[in-house]
């Protein structure tokens, strides 16, 4: 959500995204049609993730976590696919892709740092990506400043099968906790 400085609140990630490139200078000058409906294109893959993302993180269930790990990893499938060798989704300069996958990578960032469990697990470009984005600060300046004791005491409640696992690590790995599952550690 954005709210703007007449006090209107802006939600779904595309609009907000329309909205800062039409009053502020763009993220990247230059761009042809061709290139924003690219860029465009790239910004729905994330934001038709969102909830699938939400949902994995709070199923309650190792099976369900596994299923619905299993449907978001094909948004990363895609991405890791499309990613070159650059810093960010199209090279070396920050796009409205970057910021479009914002969300999805700096959640799947706190869901790793809390449990071990790795959303992006299998998936290296994706994985260098979200880390040169969460490098630029964006996310901790995107959210609130109580962001993340949110998020996790919501996803990470003891009504998620995460919340209900022990931190994951190498000498951690016993069957009931996220490095069983495969995609973490």
């Amino acid at each position: 959500m954005l709210i703007t400085e007449s006090g209107k609140a802006l939600f779904e990630s595309d609009a907000i995204i329309e909205y800062i490139d039409e009053i502020s200078a763009p993220v990247e000058a230059g761009l042809t049609p061709e290139d924003r409906a690219f860029d465009r294109a790239w910004s729905y893959q994330a934001s038709k993730h969102y909830l699938v993302q939400c949902s994995t993180m709070r199923s309650g269930d190792k099976d369900t976590l596994t299923e619905r790990t299993e449907k978001l990893a094909k948004a990363f499938a895609k991405a890791e696919k499309q990613l070159g060798e650059g810093t960010f989704f199209k090279g070396d300069q920050l796009s409205n892709i970057d910021i479009a996958w914002l969300p999805l990578l700096h959640r799947a960032d706190i869901i790793r740092e809390h449990t071990g469990y790795d959303l992006l697990n299998g998936y290296p470009k994706v994985q260098a990506w979200q880390a040169s984005v969460m490098k630029t600060g964006l996310a901790e300046a995107s959210v609130a400043e109580d962001f993340e004791t949110a998020f996790t005491d919501f996803y990470l409640s003891d009504q998620t099968w995460l919340g209900n696992q022990d931190k994951c690590t190498p000498s951690n790995s016993s069957a009931d906790n996220a490095c069983a599952s495969g995609t973490c550690c």
